[in-house]
Formats: C-alpha cells, structure tokens, sequence
C-alpha cells in the first residue's frame, strides 16, 4: 500500500509538472498534407518503421514525409478500410475493406499493400475468420450477439489469444488450450503487452491472465473518476494508452511490473475527438488518430529558448555564476527553469567576462578599461584611457586573467593578477598584431587568434610564431582537454592539437562560421553558428580532422526542436558553456538552454529501400533486376526511409553507373529518361546517422535493346555482309580472270619488246666496251707514243740550253721550245688524268691533303711562265690547312683556274690562301690580272652556263661535283680576279 502511495504522488508531481512542457505539433490532413481523409481508424507501426494509416478513403503509407495512398480499385467496392490488426514482428498485418455481406481482407507485408488475390486461398480463408471481429473491435460494439462472438489477440502470427462466447483460449499452430470462462469481461478492453494478455477493468486497474486462469491487477495510478477519460489498444504494435485530462499515459509491461508514464500534457489534446494512437519510444513521438482532423504528431522539445522579464533577447558572453546558474556579460542570471535575476554591472561591452576564484567576483571587459565586479559594487581594476580599445579577455587559474589590446596604436597582449580586488601584477608584451581570442594551451605557451592568422606565443621567449596565415579568426574554446577549437570569420572550423593546426579535407559548409564547441561529456559536441544549432558525435568529427575523415554526420536543429532562432552569437570570450547535464548558447533570441540528457534527435532510419519505382506513372515494386524496354519512356526510382525529424539531416547520394555522386532530391526519387541498351547500375549511399561510414545499395537496371541492337539482328548483318562480301568477290575474280587473260597477252607482247630491247642493249653496250678499249688504247698511244718523244725533246732543249752561251738568239729559240714541250707534256698529263678518271671511275677515292704543299707542287708548273712574265706567285696556305678530296680531280681543277690567273696577268702576283664560309674550308686564287665584266662574271657562275671557253671552265664545271665542289667567281675590270672553291666537306 505504501508503494502504491509513492507511485500516485510521483505520478501526480509528474502531472503537475508536466503542464508547463512545451511540446512541438503537426498536424497532417486532407487539406495540406496529402492524406487522403481526415477520419483516421489506426495507426500502426511495421517492421522496417513506416507508418500504416486506416481511414476512410484508403490505406496509407507515411514514412515521415510523403503519403502513399493504396487504392482498392474495384469500382464496386468503397475505399474504406477497418482495423489494422497482425504482428509487426512477424511483418504479418492485414485489414479490410467492408462490403455487404462481408468483408474483403488486405495485407500489409515488407512495406506494401496488397489485396488477398482469391488464389491465395491460405491467407485469404485465414484471414477471412478475422473480418467480422476487425470491423467489431473498431466500433466496440456491446450489443449482447456481438459480445458472445468470436475474438482474436495476437501474440504473433502463429500464436494468439481466442474468446469465443467468453470463454478464453490459448492458441498456439493448430493446438488450442482453454483457459477459463471470463463473463463480465468486454472483448475490446483485452489487449497484449510483450506476451502476456491483460484486460483493462478500469482508468485504476488493469489485469494480467496468464496462462492457467490467473487473473493479477495492477494500478495505473490513475484515480476511478478520471475526467476527459478515455483508452486505446494498439493491437499490431502491443501498446496500450490512457488520455486523461488532456495528458497521455503509455501502460508497459517490465520485468514482471506494471508501469504506467506520462508521455505528453499538450492541452491541444483536451477534448480532442480521438480515435486512435501510437506512441513511438525511440524518438518519443506520439501520433493521434482523430475523427475529423486528421493525424497529429507531438514531440516534446528538450531545448528552451530564455529571455529576461525586461524582454531583453540578444546575449553574448557568459561564465558560471554558481554550481547551477549561469551569468552573461550583462549580468542576467538564469537557471535551467529560465531567468531568475540581474546584476547591475556597469558595463558597455557584452563579450568578455571571467569568473575569479572567489565566489561572485568577476572581471568584465569595457572599451578602455577592465572591470572588477566584487561585493555587488563595480570596481574599475586598470583604465587604459581613451586612446585604448580591449579586445579580448581570457581567464586562467589563479584569478590569472589574460587580455589583448590597442594603446595609442600598440598591438599589446598580457595578463594581470587580481588579488583583494586588486591588481598584484602585470605584464603586457608588443606582438603588432590585433588579438581577437587568447587561450593557453601549455605553459607559457599562448594560443592568439587574430585577424591576421593564427599565432603560438612563447612568454619565456616573448616570441611569436606565425601557425596559419591569412585566415581571419575569431575566438577559441576548449572543453579542458588538449583539442582547441578555432573559430574564424565564415572560414571554417581549425583544430588546434599538439602543436599542430588541423582543418577538414572536405569543407563542410555546415562549420564555415561556429562560434563554439561544447563537449557535453556523453560523447557529442555541440555546435552553435550564424547558421544553427548542431550536433555531432565527438569521436567521428575529431577523426574527421586528426585522420582526414572525408565525411560525417551532423545533425542539425530547427526552430521546432524548441529553438526560436537559427542564429547564435559569438566573439566573446566564451561563447558557450556545459552546466549540470545542459548545454548553453548566448542567441539573437533567447539564451539555449539544451537538456543534454534529454537530448534525442530525430534522425532517419538506419536502412533504405530501393524496390518501388513508377514507369510512366505506372507505379509497381521490383525485386532483384528492374527490366526496361528500349524506348521505356520515363522512370522514377523511389529512394525509401523513414524520417520524421529534419529532412536536411539526411546524407543520401546516388550515381548511375559509375559516374560522379550526386545529391538525392527532396523528394527521395531519381528520375531516368535515357539509358542505354545493357546492364546499368543505380548506386545509393546513405551517411549512417552520427557516423562517417556510408550504407550501400545497387538496383540493377537491364535495359532490353532494340531489334538492331540485338545479337541476332548483329549476326543477321554480318551474315548479309558475308554473303555481299562473297557475291562481290566471285563478281571481282570473274573480273579478273577476264583482265588476266588480256593482261597476258599485253605482258607476252611487252616481253617481246623487252627482249628486243634487251638485244639492242646488249650490242649496245658490246659497242661501248669496244669505244672504251679503243680510248683505253688511245690513252696508252698517247701515253707511250706522243710523251716519250715529247721528252726527249725537251730533256734535249734542256740540254742545249745548258752549252749555248748566254742572250744568244739561238739560246732564246731553243728556251720557247723547252718551255712549250714543258706546258704540252703537262697538258698531255691532264688530259690523261682527265679521261683516266672517267675510264677507270677512280673519282671515289677521298685522302686527306695539305693544302700548301699541294698548290706548291701544281704550281712549279707554272714557274717559269710566271718569271718569263715576271709574275709572282704567293702560296700564303698555312702549313696544317688539310681538305679531304680526291687529288687526280683536284689537280685538273687548280691546274685549269692557275693557267687561266697567269695566262690573264701581265704584271702583279697571283695569291693562293685559304678561309671559312659558313663554317666550310675555302681555297681562294686571286690574280691582278685584266680582269672581267660583270656580264662575264654572272656567265661564269651561272651553272647552267658552259660555253665560255675561259679557264678551262667546261672541265672544271665537270670536275667540281665530284669531290663535292662549289665554285665562285669574282672580278673586277682592270683589277684582277678572285676564284673561290668551297669544299662541302671539311
């Protein structure tokens, strides 16, 4: 009796307690929300989390966000469903649709609906004894025939409770047990709770019958004259809920005990016409099935927004006040039940104030001063003067309070130490930097955030190091540990651990502008920015950034989880604080309290279905291989799951094939118009909630090919091809037997004039052969009968000469015919050398030939002649000049163009020298002879030209190709001329 005592007055402080909860609503109907009727008969939980509604016009599907509607189509049967009645855990749950005289049953199984087709005579003969009893346990007929029939609750598919004419059984396959006969008892108040069935007496008393007949009460707690009273018996789902008074109580069956908890105190639910309700533990969110309205969800909200009673909204900076309050820079004192009082700091400036060691002592940050609050009086601690501004203020342990400022233009960051309301010391250091955010992260080790970078200064070496560059920060927080997080202006979010500073390897738009990270210490951060409020799980986003995570989960908050605004406020020294299993954010409307513990965030179902696509608005649902004809017209994939929170907290991506990921729509379906014949994958992904690992699924898309894409129709082509290829081939070798034939006869002609042609060859170059031997012949005669005569004359003249006394006319005849045997045995001499090397074909030969001993052999020739004229003949070649070329053809030619130099020189020199032209050896003959005319010069160098008879220059023109020559020649009238052989190789 005690216990019991306890329980009512915990259950009433409860209730007391429970009127001032806010709670967030939403209600669906027929107007907005694409619920096909505002009479809704059950709501019931499946297997796989989605929503299943009876109404009267249909049955629906609600996995969270969209409606599907299932259609009796039968034109002779309304679309009006009953109970929804089965097992969830069995995913066994059927309904009906009532006609006179019967019933036509419905199932609903691995998320479909589907009508029981009259083949599946199984389901449909089983489910058929169900019918009458559905339609009875929906209006909870008393009528005295009705309440002796027959009755079913159950346990699972194969396993039930039966009353029939009140008697109760227990059924279990096709054994059946009795148990004992219940008069009195009315068939819609038994229900089940876990496997044991109760009957509910009264608004006090439930009963628990087990399985021998024994019958056990227990109290709700709730007093035998309740007002607005009344309960409701979700069979499918095993719940059992009370209204009373507006308030809703879930009756569970735990550990052998009956408890009974209030769940909701919405007044909207006072008086509410209710016809049904399913209360879903995970996310604490209660759906109410109404008669008129619809279906209204209710969520209770677990963040609260404060403001002061003066109606101040807008807060920044705030610290601990006591063990269970916070205070902000403004001296608002609040507690987790809202606003419960103010200091009057005197104080223009609310982003900077630091608790003292000392209890109500705090040190406040103003525009050229700091502030010491103590005994409830403001002391002014240390006036910088007007031409001063403080930035930042950041406290440590020891009543140890670090601060940043401008003074007369100075960047100074320092600290001071307040003992008895006073300053005991200071020190201020000029880093040339404005300091936004100070946080000490090892001994005499200083985190400064700037707007400049982020910067490490060491106080023992009173330097600073330069840690990120060109990134304007904003503030620091840490949760006392070794992770500090760096906040910055729209930039993004930086880690700072160890000595080195992290970023995320993919940008997250969602962390561009945190102003503060909160370790609520049961393994999350929470995140207040411009942009909302955020949750993640503390582990995944620190590995995000220690270990290049590229994707996580964060889950974020919205003005229906309790919020009344989506942004907060930050730049102050501290900018979020944990207190007492709270979370709490300075906003631009309120200060968040956020119940930690409490805290649970609607996510989305961990699993997603892809077996429901539309093919041309013809909706069907696939199992393995979606198979699509060529031209299929338009395809819409549905991308299922359950969410009934935020749906921009869902992370779904989807590629086709193998091309790049891309964001699922709003409304979850991937919409196809074009594919190629073949196989084709549909890839989906889904971010696990707080986690930074993907769930994968692959639907399969066989797309059939058009007829000329077949493989028959492929092998019919290559058949025709073959027999086109094959017809043109016997029409081309009849062709070509026909050209053989003529080309034979022209190729028997042909071989008949090269044969002819080949006789005339042949004699013609017997005629040859007998024209070179008789030059051969004529060389030697030459050789042999002209010279040696020819030297015997002048080897006599030589003599003669020798005994002749001296300017005797005799002696002067006998000298001409001396010199003129000379110059024709020399000239006999090139004329051999001359028809030798076009004979004997010796022209090939290349040796290596210094130059000046070569001019100073072919010019002996001419030393006589040139002293007879009293001409001088110079040989300024250097003594290593070397050219490689053939020395019979070069002779030829430097005899000829010698010749012509003092043959065409009365008086002067002839000069020989060498040069380079264009990096190539040249061997230059220059005269002061008469002379050329222009016309001359040109006729000469022009190759084409060869009648000139000058120089011998039809020889040498014959000569120079074959040793790879070229020639140039230059004159001047009555100034002489200059010859120019340039060798091409060196």
């Amino acid at each position: 009796m005690k216990n019991l005592w306890i329980l009512f007055f915990v259950l009433l402080f409860t209730i007391f307690s429970a009127q001032d909860d806010n709670y967030y609503e939403k209600w669906y109907n027929a107007d907005d929300s694409k619920l096909p009727q505002n009479t809704v008969k059950s709501i019931v939980k499946d297997k796989y989390g989605f929503l299943w509604l009876s109404t009267e016009n249909g049955i629906v599907r609600f996995d969270g966000k969209n409606f599907i509607t299932y259609d009796i189509q039968l034109p002779s049967i309304e679309n009006r469903t009953l109970l929804i009645d089965g097992c969830v855990e069995d995913d066994w749950l059927f309904t009906f649709y009532f006609y006179n005289p019967g019933t036509i049953p419905a199932m609903i199984h691995k998320r479909s609906f589907s009508i029981v087709d009259k083949k599946d005579n199984t389901n449909l003969q089983e489910l058929k004894n169900y019918g009458d009893e559905n339609a009875y346990k929906l209006v909870r007929d008393s009528s005295a025939s009705v309440i002796k029939g027959k009755f079913h609750y159950f346990l699972n598919k194969n396993e039930n409770y039966s009353l029939d004419n009140h008697r109760l059984f227990y059924n279990k396959g096709k054994k059946s047990q009795f148990i004992k006969v219940l008069k009195g008892h009315f068939y819609g108040s038994f229900f089940i709770l876990g496997d044991q069935l109760f009957y509910f007496r009264n608004s006090s008393v439930v009963e628990k019958i087990d399985r021998n007949g024994l019958i056990k009460e227990y109290k709700t707690g709730i007093g035998a004259k309740a007002k607005d009273f009344d309960y409701f018996i979700n069979y499918p789902n095993k719940q059992l809920l009370i209204r009373n008074n507006g308030r809703i109580y879930l009756v569970e069956y735990i550990n052998g005990s009956v408890t009974c908890n209030l769940i909701c105190g919405s007044e909207t639910l006072k008086g509410l016409s209710v016809t049904c309700m399913y209360y879903d533990k995970p996310t604490k969110t209660l759906f109410v099935g109404t008669f008129s309205k619809g279906m209204l969800m209710l969520r209770k909200k677990f963040i609260k927004a404060y403001n002061t009673s003066a109606g101040k909204t807008i807060f920044h900076a705030l610290t601990d006040y006591n063990d269970r309050e916070v205070i902000t820079a403004d001296g608002d004192i609040f507690g987790a039940d809202g606003y419960e009082g103010s200091l009057p700091f005197i104080n223009n400036n609310t982003y900077g104030i630091v608790r003292l060691e000392n209890p109500g002592e705090f040190v406040l940050k103003s525009e050229h001063r700091i502030d010491l609050w103590s005994r409830n009086k403001n002391i002014i601690l240390k006036n910088f003067g007007i031409q001063s501004s403080v930035y930042a203020i950041s406290g440590l342990p020891g009543n140890k309070v670090w601060l940043s400022l401008d003074l007369k233009g100075e960047k100074l960051i320092g600290y001071i130490i307040i003992r008895d309301s006073k300053i005991i010391k200071e020190k201020f250091y000029n880093i040339k930097v404005s300091v936004k955010g100070i946080s000490e992260v090892s001994d005499q080790k200083i985190l400064l955030a700037t707007e400049k970078g982020l910067y490490l200064f060491d106080e023992n070496k009173r330097v600073r190091k330069m840690i990120m560059p060109n990134v304007n920060f904003r503030s620091i927080n840490n949760n006392g540990d070794d992770l500090f997080w760096v906040q910055t202006y729209g930039k993004g979010l930086y880690l700072y651990n160890n000595g080195r500073l992290y970023s995320m390897r993919q940008k997250n738009p969602l962390l561009a502008s945190v102003h503060s990270v909160i370790d609520d210490g049961l393994g999350y951060y929470w995140l207040s920015s411009n942009s909302g409020l955020f949750q993640v799980k503390k582990q995944t986003l620190i590995d995000a950034y220690l270990k290049g995570t590229p994707d996580i989960y964060i889950y974020k908050y919205s003005l229906k989880d309790g919020l009344l605004t989506s942004e907060f406020n930050g730049g102050a020294n501290i900018n979020g604080i944990r207190k007492n299993g709270f979370v709490v954010f300075p906003s631009m409307n309120g200060l968040i309290y956020i119940n930690t513990v409490q805290a649970l965030p609607i996510v989305s179902g961990e699993d997603f279905y892809i077996d429901r696509v539309s093919i041309n608005e013809k909706e069907k649902n696939i199992r393995d291989v979606l198979n699509l004809e060529r031209n299929f017209g338009y395809v819409k994939i549905f991308v299922d799951y359950i969410d009934f929170g935020n749906p921009g907290n869902d992370y779904i991506d989807y590629k086709i094939d193998d091309d790049k990921w891309l964001p699922l729509p709003e409304n979850s379906i991937i919409n196809i118009n074009s594919l190629t014949n073949g196989r084709h994958e549909i890839h989906v992904r889904k971010l696990n909630s707080f986690s930074s690992a993907y769930t994968y699924k692959t639907l399969e898309i066989d797309v059939r090919p058009a007829f000329w894409e077949t493989e028959m129709f492929r092998l019919f082509v290559v058949i025709i091809m073959l027999l086109i290829f094959y017809v043109i081939y016997k029409m081309r070798m009849a062709r070509i037997q026909r050209e053989s034939v003529v080309l034979n006869m022209r190729i028997e002609k042909r071989t008949q004039e090269l044969k002819d042609t080949i006789k005339s060859l042949s004699k013609t170059r017997e005629e040859l052969y007998a024209q070179l031997y008789r030059q051969k012949k004529l060389v030697a005669a030459i050789s042999h009968d002209i010279k040696s005569p020819l030297k015997f004359i002048n080897i006599s003249a030589g003599i003669l000469l020798e005994n002749i006394q001296d300017d005797s006319h005799e002696k002067k005849t006998i000298h001409s015919i001396n010199e003129s045997s000379s110059q024709i045995l020399e000239f006999i001499e090139s004329t051999i050398n001359y028809n030798k090397i076009f004979i004997y074909d010796n022209y090939h030969t290349r040796e290596n030939i210094k130059l000046r001993d070569f001019i100073n052999q072919r010019s002996a020739i001419f030393k006589n002649t040139a002293a007879f004229k009293s001409l001088q003949i110079q040989n300024n070649i250097g003594e290593k000049d070397k050219v490689v070329s053939n020395t019979d053809v070069l002779s030829i030619i430097i005899h000829n163009i010698l010749d012509n130099a003092i043959k065409y020189t009365d008086e002067g020199a002839v000069y020989i020298y060498t040069g380079y032209k264009e990096n190539k050896r040249t061997l230059v003959i220059e005269d002061t002879g008469r002379g050329m005319s222009q016309e001359e010069v040109e006729k000469i160098n022009d190759s084409e030209y060869s009648r000139d008879s000058r120089m011998g220059m039809k020889i040498i023109r014959e000569m120079l190709p074959l040793i790879d020559v070229s020639i140039e020649v230059r004159s001047v009238m009555g100034k002489g001329t200059k010859v120019i052989l340039t060798f091409t190789t060196n």
